[in-house]
Protein backbone atom coordinates (compact mmCIF):
# COMPACT_ATOMS: atom_id res chain seq x y z
CA UNK A 1 0.00 0.00 0.00
CA UNK A 2 1.03 3.47 -1.04
CA UNK A 3 2.34 6.01 1.80
CA UNK A 4 2.14 9.60 2.17
CA UNK A 5 5.08 11.13 4.20
CA UNK A 6 3.45 14.42 5.64
CA UNK A 7 6.48 16.64 6.44
CA UNK A 8 5.64 18.04 9.35
CA UNK A 9 2.41 17.47 11.38
CA UNK A 10 0.62 20.09 12.82
CA UNK A 11 -1.89 19.62 15.72
CA UNK A 12 -4.80 21.41 14.09
CA UNK A 13 -4.70 20.14 10.73
CA UNK A 14 -6.89 17.54 9.69
CA UNK A 15 -4.84 14.13 7.95
CA UNK A 16 -7.75 12.18 7.57
CA UNK A 17 -8.56 13.06 3.80
CA UNK A 18 -4.88 12.02 3.05
CA UNK A 19 -5.80 8.43 4.35
CA UNK A 20 -7.47 8.19 0.97
CA UNK A 21 -3.88 7.98 -0.84
CA UNK A 22 -2.26 5.74 1.30
CA UNK A 23 -0.94 4.79 5.02
CA UNK A 24 -0.02 8.35 6.68
CA UNK A 25 3.43 8.27 8.00
CA UNK A 26 4.75 11.71 9.82
CA UNK A 27 8.24 12.59 9.73
CA UNK A 28 8.41 14.86 12.59
CA UNK A 29 6.64 17.39 14.76
CA UNK A 30 9.43 20.21 15.76
CA UNK A 31 10.68 22.99 14.24
CA UNK A 32 14.53 23.65 13.42
CA UNK A 33 16.78 24.67 15.84
CA UNK A 34 18.32 28.38 14.57
CA UNK A 35 20.85 27.73 16.46
CA UNK A 36 24.76 27.02 14.36
CA UNK A 37 25.82 24.23 15.88
CA UNK A 38 22.66 22.64 17.03
CA UNK A 39 22.48 18.91 18.19
CA UNK A 40 18.92 19.46 17.84
CA UNK A 41 19.16 19.93 14.42
CA UNK A 42 21.20 17.03 13.97
CA UNK A 43 18.68 14.50 15.64
CA UNK A 44 15.67 16.15 13.47
CA UNK A 45 17.69 15.68 10.31
CA UNK A 46 19.02 11.76 11.02
CA UNK A 47 15.09 11.08 12.06
CA UNK A 48 13.40 12.22 9.01
CA UNK A 49 16.01 10.58 6.84
CA UNK A 50 15.35 6.73 8.88
CA UNK A 51 11.48 7.47 8.21
CA UNK A 52 12.09 7.88 4.93
CA UNK A 53 14.88 4.84 4.45
CA UNK A 54 11.30 2.95 2.68
CA UNK A 55 9.82 6.22 0.59
CA UNK A 56 9.34 4.90 -3.21
CA UNK A 57 8.99 7.64 -5.63
CA UNK A 58 6.90 5.45 -7.99
CA UNK A 59 4.43 4.65 -5.25
CA UNK A 60 4.29 7.39 -2.53
CA UNK A 61 3.25 10.79 -1.94
CA UNK A 62 4.75 13.79 0.06
CA UNK A 63 2.11 15.76 1.53
CA UNK A 64 3.74 19.26 2.41
CA UNK A 65 2.61 20.60 6.07
CA UNK A 66 3.88 23.03 8.48
CA UNK A 67 7.51 24.11 8.47
CA UNK A 68 8.90 25.22 4.96
CA UNK A 69 12.04 24.56 6.27
CA UNK A 70 10.97 21.01 7.19
CA UNK A 71 9.73 20.73 3.80
CA UNK A 72 13.12 21.88 2.29
CA UNK A 73 15.02 19.55 4.59
CA UNK A 74 12.30 16.80 3.65
CA UNK A 75 12.92 17.07 -0.19
CA UNK A 76 16.80 17.67 -0.25
CA UNK A 77 16.59 14.04 1.41
CA UNK A 78 14.09 12.69 -0.76
CA UNK A 79 15.72 14.21 -3.97
CA UNK A 80 18.75 11.14 -3.27
CA UNK A 81 15.60 8.31 -4.22
CA UNK A 82 15.19 10.22 -7.94
CA UNK A 83 13.78 12.93 -9.40
CA UNK A 84 10.11 12.37 -10.01
CA UNK A 85 7.65 12.58 -6.74
CA UNK A 86 3.97 13.16 -6.05
CA UNK A 87 2.63 15.83 -4.40
CA UNK A 88 -0.69 16.09 -2.30
CA UNK A 89 -1.55 19.64 -2.24
CA UNK A 90 -4.08 20.80 0.47
CA UNK A 91 -6.91 22.77 -1.24
CA UNK A 92 -8.81 24.67 1.77
CA UNK A 93 -11.57 25.21 -0.50
CA UNK A 94 -12.22 21.48 -1.34
CA UNK A 95 -11.22 20.05 1.98
CA UNK A 96 -9.40 17.53 -0.25
CA UNK A 97 -6.05 16.92 -1.38
CA UNK A 98 -4.86 16.96 -5.30
CA UNK A 99 -1.62 15.03 -6.32
CA UNK A 100 0.55 16.95 -8.47
CA UNK A 101 3.15 15.06 -10.04
CA UNK A 102 6.77 16.31 -10.17
CA UNK A 103 9.65 15.48 -12.57
CA UNK A 104 12.63 17.86 -11.22
CA UNK A 105 14.74 17.12 -14.50
CA UNK A 106 11.86 17.36 -16.88
CA UNK A 107 11.24 19.86 -19.65
CA UNK A 108 8.43 21.03 -18.26
CA UNK A 109 8.44 19.60 -14.35
CA UNK A 110 5.51 17.37 -15.12
CA UNK A 111 5.20 14.05 -15.54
Amino acid sequence: MPKVYVTQEVPTANYHPAEKFGDVVFLCTTEVSGATASLHNVKLINSIRERLKLFNPVDDFIAPSGSPIISCIVMAIVREKGSKFTFLKWNNRDFAYTPIKVDLLGEDNVY
